[in-house]
């Protein structure tokens, strides 16, 4: 039975590879190479539609043909699907450092992907430690994201999950070779960041292709369990049908070493409590 309250129309309920399943060593987030069976297992009994794939590294089993072919048929099983594509490894090898054969390679594997699975949204990060820090980065990792988007958004739509500022996606949104690129945004980080989610749905609602669930305190803080009153959930209650082209709203919601099922559940309620009041 779904924990869920109520579901969307044309918004596919996610959750982040990982969040149902034990750490991966000390990583908060990595792939669960021993467990995403598992997990779209119990995040289509809670309710959940599909999930983020996450791609921490080269090795992922999504990249394999015959593992793939494996994806599909525990998809189809289960009735889930792969909402999208968070190719997480950019964190550690950003877009202006990131080798042409690796990119070439990449994008090569996720032309692949894209023939076998209907992905609706693929995202590079450009925040934290791959955020590009002067106009050499800059001009890398736009040549760069400028050539992923020729190549992949025919099948998917191509989101960064950034902290850009606004004045900066503005002058990237206006470049004609970015027309077609959108925002994976994080309403927990925004929130961390002090940064008011309804700028985002003023100035950019074409262009929010992704919701990240999660909580965090202001000034940079922690991630926590969603409490009864979320400010930012309820702005984007009031606002999400403002984005024509939002297709998922994903939970990359906080979770314990041992308690992490239980953190979900709290966090699903959390969830319903504040958008659907």
């Amino acid at each position: 039975m779904s924990l869920f309250k109520k579901k969307l129309k044309r918004i596919n309920y996610s959750f982040v590879m990982g969040r149902l399943s034990d750490k991966i060593g000390g990583q908060f987030q990595y792939f669960p190479i021993e467990g995403w069976q598992k997990e779209l297992e119990i995040g289509k009994r809670y309710g959940f539609d599909g999930v983020e794939w996450i791609i921490s590294d080269y090795s992922n089993p999504i990249f394999n043909k015959l593992f793939l072919s494996d994806i599909k048929k525990n998809l189809n099983k289960k009735k889930m699907k792969i909402c999208s594509l968070a190719l997480d490894l950019i964190m550690k090898e950003p877009l202006y450092k990131i080798k042409y054969e690796n990119l070439k390679w990449l994008i090569k594997k996720i032309l692949y992907i894209q023939n076998n699975l209907k992905i609706s949204r693929i995202t590079f990060p450009i925040e934290e430690t791959c955020r590009y820090r002067n106009q050499k980065e800059k001009y890398k990792s736009l040549k760069n994201l400028s050539l992923i988007i020729q190549k992949l958004s025919p099948k998917s739509l191509i989101s960064i999950e950034t902290d850009l500022s606004v004045k900066e996606l503005k002058s990237i949104f206006k470049n004609k070779n970015f027309l077609k690129l959108g925002l994976l945004i994080d309403i927990g980080n925004l929130r961390a960041l002090n940064r008011p989610l309804k700028t985002y749905f003023d100035l950019f609602p074409n262009r929010i292709y992704g919701i990240h669930i999660k909580y965090r305190g202001k000034n940079h803080g922690t991630s926590k369990n969603i409490p009864n009153k979320f400010n930012e959930m309820q702005i984007l209650s009031e606002h999400f049908n403002e984005a024509p082209n939002l297709k998922d709203i994903t939970f990359q919601t906080y979770r314990s070493k041992h308690n992490y099922l239980y953190d979900m559940k709290t966090n699903i309620k959390g969830f319903n409590e504040n958008f659907f009041k």
